[in-house]
């Protein structure tokens, strides 16, 4: 019976083709996972491709198996992710993936990702900038971009060198306050970054210290009215005209 079985096994293996052997036929395909860094980019504005590495470094390293252990701690500064940064060509609907490759046989496959790209910011060095963005039925964040006026400072040294900066009229941002909460949300992952761009404006070259910042939340009262207010934020400027984001 064993031996019916075995050549049953190799009529199926040659039947395949020359192309593919035991080892490519029996290795078990990996789903591996697919993100960006932003759920709804600019028109131009650089964002992050990244992958989840994990499975895939534990695969290139395998043939370590029986020499050394592992620590448990990896001591990785990538945080398991490889990651790509590109830039948003193509307005409205976007997709990436699913991608698909082979690492030693074995077979990856990703998740496909669906974006929308949406207009560039205005041509300025100063503004505020809200947006909401659906990530799913019960989920969803919001966005907060921010310019400050910039001007380049020279500063002389006592040692006679010079120095270079550009400096903000201020650096503290506009974001939620440490600690807020909203009836009806569970708050989840944030971040935050700034940096230092430019625009052109009638023949003028501005500087800015541009801020971005991404809350996401969770939905968990369906039926309830959700409205996100004025005072949960801070750093707030005060000629800025704070209205309500409307949830449901």
């Amino acid at each position: 019976m064993k031996q019916t079985l075995l050549l049953t096994f190799l009529i199926l293996l040659a039947s395949i083709g020359k192309t593919q052997n035991i080892d490519s036929l029996l290795a078990e395909p990996q789903t591996i996972e697919l993100t960006i860094s932003t759920p709804q980019p600019r028109l131009k504005e650089t964002f992050q491709i990244s992958l989840d590495i994990n499975h895939l470094r534990a695969n290139i390293f395998k043939s370590l198996a029986g020499k050394v252990q592992l620590s448990n701690d990896i001591s990785t500064t990538d945080n398991g992710e490889l990651t790509m940064n590109v830039n948003a060509v193509k307005k409205g609907k976007n997709e990436i993936g699913p991608l698909e490759f082979y690492l030693d046989k074995t077979k990856y496959t990703t998740n496909k990702i669906i974006f929308e790209v949406i207009d560039a910011l205005p041509n300025t060095d100063k503004g505020i900038w809200f947006r909401k963005v659906m990530t799913s039925d019960t989920s969803f964040c919001i966005i907060v971009e921010q310019r400050i006026p910039a001007n380049s400072k020279t500063t002389k040294k006592p040692d006679n060198s010079i120095t270079f900066t550009t400096e903000p009229e201020y650096t503290d941002i506009l974001k939620f306050k440490d600690g807020y909460s909203i009836d009806g949300l569970s708050g989840g992952n944030s971040h935050s970054a700034t940096n230092f761009s430019s625009v052109t404006i009638n023949g003028e070259d501005r500087q800015f210290m541009y801020g971005y910042s991404v809350y996401y939340f969770t939905i968990e009262d369906r039926k309830a009215k959700i409205k996100i207010t004025k005072n949960k934020f801070q750093n707030i400027p005060d000629d800025y005209k704070f209205e309500d984001i409307v949830i449901q």
